[in-house]
């Protein structure tokens, strides 16, 4: 297994916005493919904030997690966030998420951020085991989110 940051000018960035768009365009106005794109061409590849990390098994991509700013149309007020925590199906269950959401708080210690949030509709459980705590119930775009908070 390696980790390493994602190049967004890369073939590999558009498959996977493909992937974040179909996964949770349906939390975010206007977003779709292309703006996940251009998203990942604005992150950095060399430590700094934002970023997008990708987990590979030979070679092979797994799944990915980012760390950004303004990831919650309806909480402006917190950042940073860890953001997409995305494991292909198939790889799901096998302990890659948990690698992936310890990556990204590495990440987070590295750039000395103090902590981090994160808003999930179903996943809560994976981001408590990983000592994120409860924060506050939210709505975004329509759709009902619970944040959570890790101290770094």
């Amino acid at each position: 297994m390696s980790l390493e940051f994602l190049d967004g000018g890369s073939a590999e960035a558009a498959g996977l916005a493909r992937l974040h768009a179909e996964e949770w365009r349906h939390l975010y106005r206007e977003w779709n493919e292309h703006t996940a794109l251009e998203e990942f061409r604005r992150q950095k590849t060399d430590g700094a904030l934002p970023a997008t990390l990708i987990l590979r098994r030979d070679g092979r991509l797994i799944g990915s997690v980012s760390v950004v700013r303004d990831d919650c149309e309806s909480r402006t007020d917190l950042n940073p966030w860890l953001a997409s925590l995305y494991v292909i199906p198939g790889e799901r269950a096998c302990g890659n998420g948990s690698i992936l959401v310890a990556a990204a708080l590495e990440l987070a210690r590295r750039n000395n951020v103090g902590h981090l949030h994160v808003f999930t509709e179903a996943a809560e459980k994976i981001f408590l085991r990983h000592g994120f705590v409860p924060l506050a119930d939210a709505v975004t775009n329509g759709r009902a989110i619970k944040i959570l908070r890790r101290e770094i």
